[in-house]
């Protein structure tokens, strides 16, 4: 099949409930489910064009709805949803966004947020009912607003770290562990974040009322 973008990613979390989230996944060109994510979709529109994972935790009643559309990849040494980016990857997929990631287990939710520093070839974004997350690899500029909390996680204190429009500047630093990095806040209507070393998880709540 090929990937008609905007390519959406559903895991097998908490079914989103705020409009950012709901909007990405309604203008989803290709919409692939993390196994039993699917569980959630039917009777949805849009229905997933992919169903992908080990298939173990998939409803028989979505089984039969999606027949057509399972991919299934029984190795158990990685996640669905990993199983989902390198499916992706393979496909020649470019940008994806993720929805669903976390919000049930809280290890799964954790595992899957440290997954984003693995470079899939991919430009990922993951969306949860409190704000977006944004993998930066070398530079990258973003849309902000005066007061916006900003969260920089990088892969390892061997990453170092420029900002600009930040309320906590960095120049060349890196950040000695990632817990250490929450709760900045952004000067006004941008921000950037430049990187050399590794990977930074960057973190945006979203706007009041949005």
């Amino acid at each position: 099949m090929s990937l008609n973008p905007p390519i959406v990613i559903l895991a097998y979390g908490v079914f989103p409930t705020h409009d950012r989230p709901l909007e990405a996944l309604r203008d989803a060109g290709t919409l692939i489910c993390c196994d039993g994510a699917a569980n959630e979709l039917i009777g949805r529109t849009p229905g997933p064009d992919a169903v992908v994972g080990d298939l173990d935790s998939l409803s028989e009643e979505a089984r039969s709805a999606f027949r057509d559309r399972l991919v299934e990849l029984p190795s158990q040494q990685s996640s669905d949803l990993e199983k989902a980016l390198r499916w992706v990857a393979g496909k020649g997929g470019e940008e994806v966004t993720i929805l669903g990631a976390t919000g049930l287990r809280e290890d799964h939710g954790l595992g899957n947020l440290l997954m984003l520093w693995t470079d899939f070839g991919l430009d990922i974004t993951l969306l949860t009912d409190t704000g977006r997350f944004t993998v930066v690899r070398t530079a990258r500029s973003f849309h902000s607003f005066e007061g916006q909390v900003v969260s920089l996680f990088p892969e390892s204190s061997r990453v170092r770290i420029t900002t600009s429009e930040l309320l906590y500047p960095l120049r060349n630093a890196p950040v000695s562990a990632p817990y250490k990095g929450t709760s900045n806040q952004s000067l006004g209507s941008e921000f950037s974040v430049k990187t050399t070393g590794g990977a930074v998880l960057v973190y945006q709540d979203y706007p009041p009322g949005a």
